[in-house]
């Protein structure tokens, strides 16, 4: 890619005088793009502007409230003057709040669809047929994870997400082989001011400190950190420059690991006598049983250590097939024919597990049967997982 892919472009971001926003603005700048910032807060937008062009970039602060059909239509016209043409138009302007849903007003829903959902459509609807024109464009709409999957007291911020993704798609095929694509990108909670509003309530709201608030919010959310503004951004840039159409980016700064929970009112932990805690964002998978020698295989039929390290390796190769890792497995059950044999044999299994889970260990059932469906098996593993789900 050359170092500045969008040379000559004029891009318009909405929401720009903060957080991802004024991140967007700032990596498309240095792509080579002009760019116009905008949002209802004039003096926001003027700091970001004159910061681009400080860097030698071409930039200008336009305030506009999305929420109002002139106000874009006065945007749009202006972004044409100040830069010649519309190319990426980045919809990020958007609010957030939480409350139960029987507590949100009549008031409160409408801004939250106003200014998330209408926006982008109002932006959009303005911007998006000149690019058809010149057969080229990127449209870019920041959603959220929460427009996904919803989440836990934002019934009204995840319904105007939802909206903006369902947007995204039906404007995509609408726009497929004009030369203009639409994509959404979808942030977990992400480092920017509208979070650290989430987590001074989550603060008040559980009278605990500014760290134990982040790490509840980061739970309520499967996220083990909190995504960068440039993280984003730099998603976007891979859009404005790509080739996709109708993707909803999921980007929720990497899934937590599964974690072992053992109460100490249940005594130190023996064996796999453990539970195990996995995200919430994730699809479950059940492997069927996988036996550690087929009836029908020809050559001797080889012992347990080998057939519990064949038996794992058949379950692993399908955890991996389904998009997961060893730590995605939150139990094992292992039947065994001759749990003699097992106990016999720990020391060459513990090598076996070890160099295929290392020192994870998921909840385990052990099963002693009299015999196995498959002729000569002495072991077979079925198992339950927790794959990380992907945007779709």
């Amino acid at each position: 890619m050359s170092a500045r892919p969008l040379a000559g472009r004029g891009a318009v971001i909405t929401g720009g005088g903060r957080g991802i926003g004024a991140a967007v603005a700032l990596v498309l700048a240095n792509a080579g793009a002009r760019v116009v910032v905008s949002s209802r807060t004039a003096h926001e937008i003027e700091l970001v502007a004159g910061a681009l062009r400080t860097m030698g970039a071409e930039a200008h602060a336009i305030p506009c409230d999305v929420a109002d059909e002139e106000s874009v239509r006065l945007l749009a016209a202006e972004a044409v003057v100040r830069m010649g043409a519309v190319d990426l138009l980045i919809n990020n302007a958007g609010d957030s709040g939480s409350a139960p849903f029987r507590r949100i007003t009549l008031a409160e829903w409408n801004r939250m669809l106003a200014v998330n959902a209408t926006g982008t459509f109002l932006c959009t609807r303005e911007m998006a047929p000149p690019m058809v024109e010149r057969k080229f464009g990127r449209i870019v709409n920041v959603a959220s994870r929460v427009g996904l999957e919803g989440g836990r007291y934002v019934s009204h911020y995840s319904a105007a997400k939802h909206a903006v993704i369902g947007f995204t798609r039906s404007v995509a095929l609408e726009l497929a082989g004009t030369g203009v694509t639409a994509n959404a990108v979808c942030p977990g909670y992400v480092d920017t001011p509208m979070t650290q509003r989430t987590i001074e309530n989550t603060s008040a709201r559980m009278g605990v400190d500014a760290e134990q608030a982040l790490a509840a919010v980061l739970a309520s959310g499967g996220q083990s950190r909190l995504v960068t503004a440039e993280e984003v951004a730099n998603e976007v840039l891979a859009l404005c420059t790509g080739d996709s159409n109708g993707a909803a980016v999921l980007m929720d700064g990497g899934a937590m690991e599964p974690e072992i929970v053992n109460p100490e009112a249940l005594g130190a932990p023996k064996g796999f006598s453990h539970g195990v805690l996995t995200p919430h964002n994730g699809r479950v998978l059940f492997v069927a049983g996988q036996p550690g020698w087929d009836g029908e295989a020809p050559g001797p039929r080889p012992g347990f250590p080998e057939q519990f390290a064949r038996s794992l390796d058949r379950v692993l190769a399908v955890v991996k097939q389904a998009g997961g890792e060893p730590s995605s497995i939150g139990r094992l059950t292992v039947y065994v024919t001759d749990l003699a044999a097992y106990k016999m044999a720990r020391p060459a299994l513990a090598k076996v597990w070890g160099d295929r889970f290392g020192r994870y260990y998921p909840a385990m059932a052990l099963i002693e049967v009299k015999n196995l469906v498959d002729r000569g098996a002495l072991v077979e593993i079925e198992a339950t997982a927790v794959i990380g789900d992907a945007a779709r």
